[in-house]
């Protein structure tokens, strides 16, 4: 009974003397249950976080695929429509070298006769009236004699000579020093006494066939290239150069500038490339 007594005075004696220490284990207690909450929370969060961005993952690659989906629908759509609307004729022009290093120029359809006439850059020189960069009355330069295999180089360096020219809808280099993508077109081939249609669309109906596919492989300078621009329709056009580029009226930004073919926007616009001229070598 002593003993006992003595153990229950003692112990009442050190809560008297040491309050807090019934307190510190009791919040050492407290303490590790909250940290093992949080820990448990965290771990929780960061599940739920991790199964949002494995679903918005999913999400993306299933809007990826609907949005392939989609445009190889629509590119189907569009080839079908436009292999059934696209017209296709003989060459306008035959081109022969000559030993001299010049060429003839013979028309193979029914367009307005013309002259068989060699290089059509050997023109006389004409002074210009007013400012240089009036490119509608740019003479066409004095040109050396060029190699029988190089009229598709004859014909862009003729369209280099207007890089830079503004562009506007309407206008071409006939009578202004403004021009738009069919514009420029028609009057680069008017200079070799090739007669195009004014529009694209209707320049698209004329000259063989090359590829309904954008395949470089196929492709040779001065093909006629034709895009769609809003819509079903066939809206831009321009001259291939090759090594992938094309040099077009663009807009009103750029003007007549070479652009790269190797991106999306003309991949998914493309729709038919034209050849309106071939070169025949004299036996």
């Amino acid at each position: 009974m002593l003993c006992r007594l003595g153990i229950i005075l003692t112990l009442g004696l050190a809560l008297m003397l040491f309050p807090g220490f019934c307190t510190d284990t009791q919040a050492k207690s407290s303490k590790k249950k909250t940290i093992r909450c949080k820990i448990k929370k965290k771990a929780s969060s960061s599940k739920k976080i991790s199964s949002r961005s494995k679903s918005r993952r999913v999400a993306s690659k299933r809007a990826k695929r609907r949005k392939t989906r989609k445009y190889s629908t629509a590119r189907a759509s569009y080839r079908r429509y436009y292999s059934g609307s696209i017209c296709e004729t003989p060459p306008l022009m035959k081109i022969i070298p000559q030993r001299d290093g010049r060429f003839l120029l013979e028309p193979l359809s029914s367009q307005k006769p013309g002259k068989t006439s060699s290089n059509p850059f050997a023109t006389d020189r004409q002074k210009l009236k007013g400012n240089e960069d009036d490119y509608s009355l740019r003479p066409h330069r004095q040109s050396p004699i060029y190699p029988r295999w190089s009229f598709r180089e004859l014909v862009l360096a003729m369209a280099k000579q207007y890089q830079g020219a503004p562009y506007a809808l309407g206008a071409s280099l006939e009578s202004s020093r403004a021009t738009d993508c069919s514009g420029f077109v028609q009057y680069i081939y008017h200079g070799f006494q090739i007669d195009l249609p004014r529009s694209s669309r209707e320049q698209a109906q004329v000259g063989k066939t090359v590829t309904q596919r954008l395949e470089f492989s196929r492709l040779l300078p001065g093909d006629l290239l034709f895009f769609r621009r809003g819509g079903r329709h066939i809206g831009h056009s321009g001259i291939y150069m090759g090594e992938g580029k094309m040099i077009h009226a663009s807009n009103h930004r750029k003007g007549v500038t070479i652009s790269d073919l190797d991106q999306d926007y003309y991949i998914n616009t493309f729709v038919v490339a034209k050849r309106v001229f071939e070169v025949r070598h004299p036996n």
